[in-house]
């Protein structure tokens, strides 16, 4: 029997939150989201689900970025903004 994709996708989330790339709210909220539509339900539902996450995480980084700028004038400084884009960086070692 092979695995659901929706199953592989909720034991990838997992992972990354052990990882520390996705908080464990937002696994959490996926895992409820799913449950709530049907795990065995029409994948597309699922994926309409996940770009809504998405968006609403792409939404929700660009306005922290836009209060960041205003509050320390990060956009009008170069240096301070490169730092800033140094510590947003995936690559960076965590700590």
């Amino acid at each position: 029997m092979t695995e659901s994709p929706i199953r592989g996708l909720i034991a990838a989330l997992k992972r990354e939150v052990r990882n520390g790339t996705i908080s464990a709210a937002t696994e959490h909220h996926l895992r409820r989201e799913f449950a709530a539509i049907g795990w065995d339900r029409d994948p597309l539902l699922h994926v309409a689900k996940l770009n809504d996450e998405v968006r609403r995480h792409e939404i929700e980084a660009r306005v922290l970025r836009d209060l960041r700028d205003a509050a320390f004038g990060v956009a009008q400084q170069p240096d301070a903004k490169a730092a800033a884009e140094k510590l947003e960086s995936p690559d960076r070692p965590r700590s």
